[in-house]
Order: structure tokens, then C-alpha cells, then sequence
């Protein structure tokens, strides 16, 4: 068995460089009994794919039952869920402007960057919520929340924002692309998620609705 060992160069992505290596591989006329196979960091990059995309619709369903069982509401579920799109926004354009790749770590970072932007939903649909328990009406519940809460989230991007500086300034081909990913993610998500969310609840949610918890509903 003969080895060939490679790196890709700057700028360069192990998809891009078998991308157009691969043509010229499928041409070869190999002697009977030859082959080749892929190996390397470009393999493991390919299981991890796999195996993070078969886990993603069980981490799914789990953040769907765990929704379900803080709010009993199928139409705050939705509200939360809304905020998963709004993760997305920002990524594509911050890793165009760097130039970066979208790799494997780079959809790391989308999937840790929906966690982040899911709670914050959370915790501000919370506040509506217990505002609304209360005795306020939607719209006072709604302006109440996000008075309240609009700092802390802002601060909340912003450290998350500057821890992930350093990881943009490496020389490393796995970090930067992720660290991008959440830091442009964040920014559109948490800017959006302020406007979204307040305009969602207070379009689905009736006054007239009572609030219960689970415990309440189930007993």
C-alpha cells in the first residue's frame, strides 16, 4: 500500500482541493486490482458530517419536548422555534465578507450559535410571560420584557463577541470559520431576535389567554 501525503494550501479548503481532484482520480486507468481511497483529515471531516447530521434530528426532538414542557403552548413553541432562521441570517454573509469556508466547524458553530439564539427566546418569552401572569396586558407584558431584558442580552453578545475574538486571529484552518460563524450569527440573531420575537408574541398570543403552568394544565 502506497501513501500520499498532502496539505492543502492557504486559503484552501480539503473540500475544494478534492473537488477538483477527484475528476482527475475517476480518469486514471488503474491496474487490475488498484484503487484508492481518502483518507486523513479530509476523511474524519466526512464522518463527523455524518455523524453530527444523523444526531441532529434527536437533539431536535429533545429541544422540542423540553419547549413544550416549560411553556404547555404550542404557539410559544413556534415563537422559539422562529428564532432558529434568524441564527442563520448572519452567518452566510459573515463568512463571505472574511472569507472563510463553510466547513465542518464552521456548521459547529451554527448548531452552538441556534442554543445561544433559542435561549434568549427563551428567557424573554419567559419575562412576557410571568409579566402577563401578573395581570399586565400583551402589549404592556411585551414592552415591559424587553425594557427589562434588552441590556443584559446586548452585554451577553457583546462577551460572548470578544472571547471569540482571539479564535479570528489564529493561523489554525478549523477555528477561524467557526468563531465567525457565531460572531456574525449573534449579531444579526440578537438584533433581530429584540424586533421578531416581541412582534410575534404579541400578534399570536390573545390578552384574553390565561397563563398556566404545567403544573397547573396537567393537574
Amino acid at each position: 500500500m502506497t501513501m500520499v501525503l498532502a496539505e492543502v494550501a492557504e486559503g484552501r479548503t480539503y473540500a475544494n482541493v478534492l473537488d477538483a481532484v477527484r475528476p482527475r482520480l475517476e480518469a486514471l486507468e488503474l491496474p487490475a486490482g488498484a484503487s484508492y481511497r481518502v483518507g486523513g483529515a479530509a476523511e474524519s471531516a466526512g464522518d463527523a458530517n455524518t455523524a453530527l447530521f444523523q444526531t441532529l434530528p434527536f437533539g431536535g426532538l429533545l429541544l422540542v419536548v423540553f419547549l413544550l414542557a416549560q411553556f404547555n403552548s404550542f404557539r410559544q413553541l413556534a415563537i422559539v422555534l422562529a428564532t432558529v432562521p434568524l441564527a442563520v441570517i448572519g452567518v452566510v454573509p459573515g463568512l463571505w465578507l472574511t472569507g472563510q469556508p463553510f466547513g465542518f466547524t464552521a456548521i459547529l458553530g451554527v448548531v452552538a450559535l441556534v442554543g445561544i439564539v433559542v435561549n434568549n427566546a427563551i428567557v424573554l418569552i419567559d419575562l412576557m410571560n410571568t409579566h402577563r401572569r401578573q395581570g399586565l396586558a400583551v402589549a404592556e407584558a411585551v414592552t415591559a420584557a424587553v425594557a427589562r431584558r434588552t441590556r443584559p442580552v446586548l452585554l451577553t453578545t457583546a462577551t460572548t463577541v470578544a472571547g471569540l475574538v482571539p479564535l479570528t486571529l489564529t493561523e489554525s484552518t478549523l477555528w477561524p470559520p467557526m468563531a465567525w460563524a457565531i460572531i456574525s450569527g449573534l449579531v444579526a440573531a440578537t438584533l433581530l431576535t429584540l424586533l421578531v420575537i416581541p412582534a410575534l408574541y404579541r400578534l399570536l398570543m390573545r390578552s384574553g389567554e390565561p397563563q398556566r403552568s404545567w403544573t397547573t394544565s396537567m393537574g
